[in-house]
């Protein structure tokens, strides 16, 4: 093979490396890149949904306000946290009271929708609120895991 592309002449040469090039440039695009590309897009429609989740729980924040007391206010807060946590299906790892009104609480392996329901819920139903939340992603695609400091006002 080597005397064969030898015995080429120096311009069969030149275009026989340059198809080579494009080939393997086609096959990295092909191989690797659109697939990046089409994953980097499946992605950003999955941010975008959590975008407009993220209006939704706003705007029913915005409303909160004029809603009356809720039944379990008179339950302590990690109680409350821990019932309806499971309620929702959320196995929660630990949870530590932080003050008198304050809970925090550790999660793995929970569907981010499902988190999105229950806080939602916690906050319209207990007026139990998020202060802080930290989240790293799961192994599967949707399912976090995290931190949550939640106090009631």
């Amino acid at each position: 093979m080597k005397a064969w592309f030898v015995g080429l002449q120096p311009r069969e040469r030149m275009i026989l490396i340059g198809g080579a090039a494009v080939a393997v440039v086609l096959l990295l695009w092909l191989a690797v890149l659109k697939p990046l590309h089409s994953q980097a897009a499946i992605l950003r429609e999955s941010v975008a949904a959590k975008q407009r989740l993220l209006v939704s729980l706003a705007q029913i924040d915005g409303q909160s306000p004029g809603h009356t007391v809720s039944p379990g206010t008179g339950q302590t807060l990690v109680v409350l946290v821990s019932n309806t946590a499971q309620q929702q299906g959320i196995a929660l790892t630990r949870t530590r009271p932080d003050g008198p009104d304050g809970i925090q609480v550790t999660f793995s392996n929970v569907s981010f929708d499902t988190l999105v329901a229950w806080l939602v819920a916690l906050e319209s139903e207990t007026s139990v609120a998020v202060e802080s939340a930290s989240f790293t992603s799961g192994r599967q695609q949707g399912v976090v895991n995290g931190q949550l400091l939640l106090r009631r006002s």
